[in-house]
């Protein structure tokens, strides 16, 4: 079924079992419905708005089971059990890392089964049973490994490397994808090693997502500083203004001259901007592609689950960084352009901070109850050395006449040692 043309009217092209002169072999599946939804007029123009793309990309995901029911076969109670039944298959069957399969699912019940025309009441049905069938998997949450610093110093070395000697550098795309487009040529351009490196300085100075590092305007990046926009909300945005370190606008100078000189009307440093991509210098597959077979080609194993090559992780790295260097929370928080601090602790701490923390805290609790035991400890053995020094009295009186003997104490009988004379019953 093509995706890349608009339609206004049913065809063979939307519908697969119409024939052409309009005689209807059956109703549209879910997937035909959601794909039509896409391909309208008025939603053609911003086909590749992130929004639109993660429906599109999600939908696909599960085009077998969407592709093989029509919204009245969920109405039909051994109908939904199968699309159920197909459903869950897809999802124990996949091999997407769990975070990216759970914001596939996310897609599916919020926005896929919608414009599928699914009835809402079912959408929510659906969404209950996808919630059940994720527990009773009991996945383990999978482990980010993060990037270790031995390797971002072998990274930019390499790179160093690279950009130095461009002709012996090797084809970085064909190290990331056999099959790329790109993997032809023996060698990567000198221009796009220049532009990798610009980039991976400009993320690792500042800790910055990728979207905003591809973003930052050639007119902001200065000897001393540079200037990126944070997107909040999909909104607006907001502007962070970053120092530039001397030695690392050594290497990001050498892509600006090149941009000025190739690239005279390019306004982004590399190639997007918000919806599009912008006049920029590098196909953003492209910087993706080389990108992470610049990781591969130093023999860095994938930074998290799914086998994802990720600059991103340097921001986990960055907090491990504050934390040595006294931060606070609130100002890794803060640095990181979170919403707060929770999300900082909960999505950014490595996992190596997190058991040092961990330990840490243990330490401090398990520190308080050694102490109240030590302390019980101290006052029974005070009780004990008293108790011995008043046996070796042998009787205490108690000046007025009358006294105790404590080897008395022992005894199951009267416990209090009376004066002659203050016996019981004495009248």
């Amino acid at each position: 079924m093509k995706e890349i043309e608009p339609h206004t009217t049913a065809s063979q092209d939307e519908y697969p079992y119409w024939v052409p002169d309009g005689m209807d072999q059956g109703e549209p599946s879910i997937y035909d419905n959601v794909m039509i939804w896409l391909r309208s007029p008025r939603r053609w123009k911003d086909r590749n708005l992130k929004r639109f793309k993660n429906i599109r990309i999600s939908a696909r995901k599960f085009r077998h089971t969407l592709g093989s029911f029509t919204p009245d076969d969920l109405r039909d109670d051994l109908r939904y059990s199968e699309f159920i039944e197909s459903l869950q298959r897809e999802i124990e069957s996949s091999e997407l890392a769990q975070s990216t399969l759970d914001g596939y699912l996310g897609y599916l019940t919020g926005k896929v089964l919608t414009y599928g025309e699914v009835n809402p009441r079912i959408v929510e049905e659906v969404k209950t049973q996808l919630t059940i069938i994720k527990k009773g998997m009991r996945k383990r949450k999978a482990i980010h490994r993060g990037i270790e610093e031995d390797e971002i110093v072998e990274l930019i070395r390499s790179l160093d490397e690279m950009c130095e000697n461009p002709e012996r550098a090797p084809n970085l795309s064909r190290i990331a994808n056999e099959n790329s487009s790109n993997a032809i040529s023996e060698r990567t351009s000198p221009h796009l090693l220049l532009a990798l490196r610009a980039y991976v300085w400009l993320t690792l100075v500042s800790a910055g997502r990728a979207d905003s590092i591809r973003r930052i305007r050639i007119s902001d990046v200065s000897e001393d500083h540079f200037i990126r926009e944070i997107s909040k909300m999909r909104t607006y945005s907001e502007e962070v203004r970053t120092s530039m370190p001397e030695w690392a606008f050594e290497r990001v100078e050498p892509y600006l001259e090149y941009c000025r000189e190739n690239h005279p009307n390019a306004v982004f440093l590399f190639s997007e901007d918000e919806n599009k991509r912008g006049r920029g210098t590098i196909n953003p597959k492209t910087l993706q592609e080389i990108k992470k077979g610049a990781m591969k080609n130093i023999g860095m194993e994938p930074t998290s689950a799914g086998g994802y090559y990720r600059l991103h992780d340097l921001r986990t790295v960055w907090c491990e960084w504050m934390d040595k260097g006294g931060a606070s929370v609130e100002q890794m928080s803060v640095f990181l352009g979170h919403s707060s601090p929770k999300v900082t602790t909960k999505y950014y701490f490595a996992e190596g901070h997190k058991r040092r923390l961990r330990q840490e805290a243990w330490e401090a609790g398990i520190g308080q109850i050694e102490a109240l035991v030590q302390e019980r400890e101290n006052i029974d053995h005070r009780i004990d050395e008293l108790y011995n020094q008043l046996h070796e009295i042998g009787f205490f009186s108690d000046g007025k006449g009358g006294g105790v003997y404590p080897a008395c104490w022992d005894e199951d009988d009267d416990m209090l040692v009376r004066a002659p004379g203050l016996e019981p019953g004495t009248p």
